[in-house]
């Protein structure tokens, strides 16, 4: 029995020996707990034992998605994974489902359901009611000008010699962390026009895809598809220019405070993945 179906048997049988824990839960790291932890209890509230992390075959404490993949085909109702969706789900990677107790996060990771942006908005105005900045409108223009880019990293990002030409890291250098306090204006015009013209400029020499579209996003989803550091970064950023001298901590005041389950069908997949495992 090698070291993964034995670290799988032992996590299996922990609630059995401790009836006070529902389930052996593994993530990829320890910043994951929040956000998997509030979904879990809404489903069921209880005892959850997290892993952030494992011995990979060598011995070596390993943590990510691809050591919690490494437990797939030994995972049942008391011992799961939970890991951030990333471009898994565009691609159509199969066997990711609750059906094999895997559940994902529908977004590219737990990130962008905290920028999500009609419960940021929320959790915004309740706190700064005198902004005149929508991050709703600001995320909806943001998702129209990443959408056709997102179609093509999807594609760029099949194979090897396809990724060198686009791929994550010349995707992200399109999106600058530190916008001007001008470009904020009138919802970031100026920021998404800047976006615009860089994205333009990268993929314009690139072959268009044979197909351009993704049965699971549109222009309206695409921001929550683009890598959650990224994003939660830049709004961070955008943020944090926004409640200064205001009094409020938008980072642990708001952008933190995500406690939604439902509203929108990323997050509505979640829960419906959890309650498939746990009940």
């Amino acid at each position: 029995m090698d070291r993964i179906n034995q670290q799988a048997q032992y996590f299996s049988n922990l609630p059995l020996r401790d009836r006070s824990i529902k389930a052996v839960v593994h993530l990829e790291d320890s910043d994951d707990v929040p956000f998997w932890s509030n979904q879990l209890r809404n489903i069921h509230p209880a005892k959850y034992r997290f892993l952030t992390y494992s011995k990979n075959g060598n011995g070596t404490d390993s943590r990510g998605c691809e050591q919690c993949l490494r437990y797939k085909p030994y995972l049942n109702k008391r011992f799961f994974i939970c890991i951030d969706s990333d471009l898994r789900q565009l691609k159509g990677e199969q066997g990711l489902t609750a059906n094999n107790n895997v559940a994902q996060t529908y977004a590219y990771s737990w990130e962008n359901h905290f920028c999500e942006a009609e419960h940021l908005q929320e959790r915004f105005t309740e706190l700064v009611s005198d902004s005149d900045f929508d991050f709703k409108v600001f995320l909806h223009n943001l998702s129209v000008v990443v959408y056709r880019p997102l179609i093509y990293l999807v594609h760029y990002s099949r194979c090897s010699e396809l990724n060198q030409q686009w791929n994550i890291t010349k995707f992200n250098s399109c999106l600058p962390l530190q916008p001007k306090r001008d470009e904020l204006e009138d919802n970031g015009k100026g920021y998404i026009g800047r976006v615009a013209e860089l994205f333009d400029e990268k993929i314009s020499g690139l072959q268009q895809p044979e197909e351009m579209t993704n049965e699971y996003i549109d222009e309206a989803n695409a921001y929550l598809h683009i890598q959650g550091h990224q994003l939660y970064k830049l709004v961070l950023q955008i943020g944090s220019m926004l409640c200064k001298g205001k009094g409020v901590a938008f980072k642990t005041e708001i952008l933190d405070k995500a406690v939604h389950t439902e509203g929108y069908n990323e997050i509505e997949n979640v829960q419906l993945d959890l309650m498939q495992i746990l009940v």
